[in-house]
């Protein structure tokens, strides 16, 4: 116990004097102290001093006695430690050395998980997602669980009927009472399929509710282990995202949450956090402005852990929920620079390539860019961008960007552009970024770009109205469950439509109602474009007080979002109308009366 409460001191003083050490018994000793001193050191975060805790273990095994059966156990904890610790301190060629003595040597397939979990974490930090999904399979097949080269529509509804009749007549209590799962093959399988979300989302899509599916099954049939929490996390979103059963999903979702507090190893904790509140809490009754300060947590949860892939995702959360949530430009611009910064620092090539779409379209917002819808600046040029991505995540990328050339296309009123670009992604972007809340932007600026050249152009109404109605009837069904994110939005296109549809009166109602519920979002550049549109819509009724005022507003709310190029757009085209509606009691009034009503901005930490 004495040497177990000093060890730090103990091992540090016999290191000093280790090259005087010779014999066998003393060697052995100060390896099992160092190897004592790196585990504690992993656990408390401190992965350089677990290294060099390790490395001297290691030094102090002869080659004849590294893996030999009397030595077996601390030669196979010093390469797994090892490992572990050469991964959080970004040294990947390291690892997959240690993990190769490991295979080399191993007995057993369960003494070579720990390594290869190291390895699947290295190859996910390097973007290497086919060699992740590929080592965990073959591992998996070994253990026992093995899945189907190609997945169908039916190869999933068969396992979702499976996994749901094992759930049947289950209470949330009654899966939180589970008994804790003890089979060591079975806590190996499901820390390997839990490895495998974050790539199967990216790069095998198909397989991720199968790799759900199986958890939860095991988790019900053999009892908890630590990853069970990612289980029905991932089980939520699976729901949600997938089945489109939005409530099943938040209720599972919380689930997931509930059972962090039932183990103490931290490890998925960051995970399970930026899963819910990224991908789950978004489609209920959360606004995602109040997302924010829980995405930020899982960051800070994983970078405590030394968990840099799932601390970068929750990260990642918080600058995109920010922006959509309309944070202030700025500030969503700084946190989408550290981003790419750290992303950089930590070897992620595929997050910073991600990350640096949003930031050009930030940045094409904010005026500092020639073309405002075109993506090329100084953080990428979209001609190029592609050829820097790996050959599995291309098509992830390019429909994050066409989802972003939409949104430029349409804020700056290039309607055709827009329905151009929605028509050729409005499938694929679906199926590649399954419950990504930018789905519901994604229908929502192609339902009002196809209102704008509806009204536009009578030869072509029939075909955009199509488009119209489907964008309403999908935003209806989410606005249902997430009305704090939707209802406005789903308010604007009934009112667009109306106005398409000659229903005057009616639309001036519809137009009413979403500027109410758009202030009340606390999304100003939703409100900004409510006003914009609402502007248009008075002006060809011929109220050109009403639309003059409402052009001046969406131009100051654009202005207080940040968007620069935009504003300066209606400044340009507006110019006499803006200036004099400025001067108006009433838009004072109004901007004096907004400011004291408004729900209180974002925190800027």
């Amino acid at each position: 116990s004495n040497i177990d409460k000093d060890v730090f001191l103990i091992v540090d003083q016999f290191n000093r004097g280790k090259s005087l050490i010779h014999e066998a018994k003393e060697r052995i000793y100060l390896a099992r102290l160092n190897l004592m001193a790196g585990e504690r050191s992993i656990q408390s975060s401190a992965f350089v001093s677990a290294l060099t805790y390790l490395k001297v273990g290691i030094s102090m095994l002869e080659p004849r006695e590294l893996f030999s059966s009397e030595h077996y156990d601390i030669s196979l904890r010093l390469y797994s430690s090892t490992a572990e610790a050469e991964l959080v301190n970004g040294n990947m060629g390291e690892v997959e050395a240690a993990v190769a003595v490991v295979s080399k040597h191993a007995s057993c397939l369960l003494d070579r998980i720990p390594s290869l979990v190291s390895l699947m974490k290295s190859y996910i930090a390097q973007g290497k997602l086919t060699d992740t999904i590929s080592t965990g399979l073959d591992a998996l097949e070994k253990l026992g669980v093995s899945f189907p080269q190609s997945v169908g529509t039916l190869t999933i509804i068969r396992d979702m009927i499976k996994t749901k009749i094992k759930l049947r007549g289950k209470t949330d209590e009654q899966l939180r009472q589970l008994s804790i799962m003890k089979d060591e093959s079975k806590i190996a399988t499901m820390g390997l399929l839990r490895l495998l979300f974050s790539s199967c989302y990216v790069a095998r899509p198909d397989l991720l509710p199968l790799v759900t599916f199986r958890m939860v099954r095991l988790s019900v049939k053999h009892g908890l282990s630590h990853s069970s929490a990612l289980a029905f996390a991932m089980y939520g979103f699976v729901e949600s995202a997938i089945m489109g059963n939005f409530q099943e999903g938040y209720r599972f979702g919380k689930l997931a949450l509930s059972f962090l507090e039932k183990f103490e190893n931290k490890e998925i904790h960051s995970q399970v956090v930026w899963l819910f509140w990224g991908f789950i809490a978004p489609w209920g009754e959360q606004s995602l402005i109040d997302t924010l300060e829980h995405v930020k947590y899982s960051y800070k949860l994983g970078m405590e852990v030394g968990d840099q892939n799932n601390a970068l995702a929750g990260f990642l959360f918080s600058a995109l929920n920010g922006f959509f949530s309309g944070q202030s430009l700025a500030l969503t611009l700084g946190e989408m620079d550290s981003f790419v910064q750290r992303a950089v620092s930590f070897d992620d090539e595929f997050n910073a390539h991600v990350m640096v779409i949003y930031q050009q379209c930030v940045l094409n917002l904010m005026g500092r860019s020639d073309n405002p819808v075109v993506l090329q600046g100084t953080a990428m040029n979209e001609d190029d961008h592609l050829e820097k991505v790996a050959p599995d995540k291309v098509e992830f990328i390019s429909n994050i960007m066409s989802f972003i050339r939409l949104i430029l296309a349409h804020t700056f009123c290039d309607y055709k552009v827009a329905i151009e670009v929605a028509n050729k992604s409005r499938v694929t972007f679906a199926k590649a970024l399954p419950g990504f809340f930018g789905l519901v932007l994604h229908v929502f600026f192609d339902g009002l770009a196809a209102c704008a050249l509806a009204r536009e152009s009578k030869k072509s109404s029939r075909k955009h109205k199509k488009a119209i109605r489907v964008a309403i009837k999908k935003m209806k069904r989410w606005a249902t469950n997430s009305p704090s994110n939707c209802k406005h939005k789903l308010l604007l296109l009934k009112a667009e439509y109306c106005a398409v549809r000659g229903k005057e009166s009616s639309a001036c109602k519809a137009y009413d109602a979403a500027l109410d519920a758009a202030n009340k979002s606390g999304m100003m550049q939703d409100e900004a474009l409510t006003y914009e549109r609402a502007a248009l819509f008075f002006r060809d009724l011929g109220d050109e007080v009403k639309s003059s005022r409402y052009l001046a507003i969406a131009h100051q709310l654009y202005l207080d979002w940040g968007a620069d190029a935009k504003s300066s757009q209606l400044q340009s085209e507006y110019s006499t109308i803006v200036s004099q509606a400025r001067k108006r009691r009433s838009f004072q009034d109004y901007m004096i009366n907004r400011a004291a009503s408004i729900r209180p901005n974002f925190a800027t930490d």
